[in-house]
């Protein structure tokens, strides 16, 4: 048993796991607020850090370094280069949102356009084209600028080859970000405070190794993790740490943490709900990430599909679904279209963002409602925690299906749910009043 717990702690993936998911969370606005995992909010931040004259302080210096690190990036990619830029803040204009970019910086006296789509996980080629869709727009509507396009993603720098695109990854904006904190560049304190919670929130946004890791880890340590299982569950926690070396004591409360993520089943879980959706005569489909740990359900009913019809003339446009891990279940909203090149806003996708923005489903809870690609054709509009990582640690895996089930009947029988709100607001956009005699 020793042996195989010195294994364990000793293992590189572990010690990643204990410093990820183990150190102290402290105080974050972000997450008080909800607005962590939302792509528009980090581009309004990085939309902030751009403008010369924003009150953050620091000047043109984040402009400075995220041009040259695009004309880096460019170089790379083979495409034109960038000439010099004036970074006085009379000669840049950053816009938010403008023909549906994400951030475009504009300097005026140069005639140039930067382009930036930002998206909140890794690159893929439906990416691709949306820049270079967007590209051609700009370049048509600006006919006497240059145009470049980047485009921002959680894949590493070099990871991505995209011909004439420069790619940046978050990774690199979270460093220069850190690198200007930690220097002491924003003087101001209430900034430094706001930037320091926003690294924190980065960080946790692209921490991709501990999650592609976690599989392996418990593979790779699978028969002490059943001995531990077997003991937590006859004896509790108190009995687990009892087990640890005196020289490793200090591993006691990861490894608990550990065997109890561990004990759940996603998989077993998801067939479960699945079962349950079926019963209610919904269609389902899965996927997954086997390296991430990973599981998807997405389900429509006879209204969804036929509301979807009615929307874009195919069946598939509008999904609910939900992702089952070891650190919880989450619940979503989605709008699908097939990944292609085009224009973007002539697409059904296109005017339904356009409309959604106009008319937000939920006034009193803006935030909640931000539509952003996760990849793939994949477009989330709303997505809530349906048990935490608190909760399923605490939930014994002989109860967590029933738990889960209970939760999401409540969640789609309530009146008052989300779920009830956001269906009675796309049937209502579909609705066609029978004009017949």
């Amino acid at each position: 048993m020793e042996n195989g717990l010195r294994k364990l702690i000793g293992d590189r993936l572990f010690r990643d796991y204990h410093r990820e998911f183990l150190k102290p969370k402290a105080f974050n606005t972000f997450d008080v607020l909800r607005y962590a995992d939302y792509e528009i909010r980090h581009s309004n931040v990085l939309a902030w850090l751009l403008r010369p004259a924003d009150s953050h302080g620091i000047g043109a210096r984040f402009l400075e370094w995220f041009v040259d690190h695009v004309k880096e990036r460019l170089a790379v990619a083979g495409g034109e280069p960038l000439q010099a830029s004036d970074f006085e803040a009379a000669n840049v204009v950053v816009e938010r949102e403008l023909d549906y970019v994400d951030v475009t910086i504009f300097f005026k006296r140069e005639k140039c356009v930067i382009a930036i789509e930002n998206k909140p996980g890794p690159a893929s080629p439906e990416h691709f084209d949306q820049i270079r869709a967007y590209q051609e727009k700009l370049r048509g509507k600006y006919d006497d600028h240059t145009v470049r396009g980047v485009l921002l993603t959680t894949s590493p720098d070099g990871s991505v080859d995209i011909p004439g695109i420069a790619h940046v990854s978050w990774r690199s904006l979270h460093e220069a970000i850190g690198s200007f904190h930690e220097t002491g560049e924003f003087r101001s304190g209430d900034v430094r405070a706001f930037v320091r919670q926003y690294l924190v929130l980065v960080d946790r946004w692209f921490g991709l190794t501990v999650s592609e890791g976690f599989k392996t880890l418990l593979d790779d340590h699978r028969s002490i993790l059943t001995e531990l299982r077997e003991t937590l569950g006859k004896e509790g926690d108190d009995a687990v740490r009892d087990m640890m070396p005196e020289d490793l004591a200090d591993y006691g409360d990861a490894l608990v943490t550990l065997v109890k993520e561990s004990r759940q089943n996603p998989l077993q879980l998801r067939r479960a709900v699945a079962d349950y959706l079926k019963g209610r005569g919904c269609t389902t489909s899965f996927s997954h990430n086997p390296r991430r740990t990973h599981y998807w359900l997405t389900w429509t009913d006879a209204h969804l599909t036929e509301t979807s019809r009615s929307l874009a003339g195919k069946d598939d446009f509008l999904h609910w679904g939900m992702t089952f891990t070891y650190h919880g279940v989450h619940v979503s909203f989605y709008l699908y279209q097939e990944p292609k090149a085009g224009r973007e806003e002539r697409s059904p996708l296109g005017r339904l963002r356009e409309f959604i923005q106009a008319t937000p489903i939920n006034r009193q809870e803006l935030s909640d409602y931000a539509v952003e690609s996760h990849g793939f054709g994949w477009y989330q509009v709303y997505g809530q925690e349906l048990l935490s990582n608190d909760e399923f640690l605490d939930t014994p895996p002989s109860e967590s299906q029933d738990e889960v089930l209970q939760r999401l009947r409540g969640f789609m029988d309530s009146d008052e749910s989300e779920y009830r709100r956001i269906d009675d607001y796309f049937r209502g956009l579909a609705f066609r009043p029978d004009d017949s005699p």
